[in-house]
């Protein structure tokens, strides 16, 4: 059985950041600590993803995941008694600098490039940014993504 090529203590977040017309304006691929469960890697990359449209400078966004219990709880407003309360709650104190926010579910299917940027991100460098463009290699999962 041949082994990973990335420690079994770390995974990946990513995140696609795509204008209202699908056209990319940003993504990012960061590996971090392996967390407690999955929902706790899916709410520190619905955490990441605010920080990225901050730091991009982007106040009216619609975030989308494909965790729905994430999505529900960060959608709810009420502490809902978890591993990833905190997260949460850090993602509550984040979003009153965007002048529009909202946080919706979608299909893993529809979220192929931000699963294509996490394999890479296990393979390169503990944290990838791009701004406008993506490696060309990614052309056909952007046009996937957007099908």
């Amino acid at each position: 059985m041949q082994q990973p090529s990335w420690p079994l203590h770390e995974i990946s977040i990513r995140v696609v950041i795509r204008d209202c017309n699908g056209n990319i304006i940003g993504a990012l691929s960061q590996k971090i600590v392996l967390p407690q469960s999955i929902e706790n890697a899916e709410a520190s990359a619905a955490s990441r993803a605010v920080t990225f449209a901050r730091e991009l400078s982007l106040f009216k966004v619609i975030f989308k995941g494909d965790c729905l219990r994430i999505i529900k709880a960060i959608n709810t407003k009420e502490l809902c008694h978890t591993l990833f309360d905190h997260i949460i709650e850090e993602i509550w104190s984040l979003t009153p600098s965007l002048m529009t926010c909202n946080f919706q579910h979608v299909k893993r299917e529809g979220n192929k490039l931000a699963h294509a940027l996490a394999r890479r991100a296990v393979v390169f460098a503990d944290t990838d940014v791009w701004v406008e463009e993506l490696l060309v290699d990614l052309d056909d999962v952007i046009n996937l993504d957007l099908a």
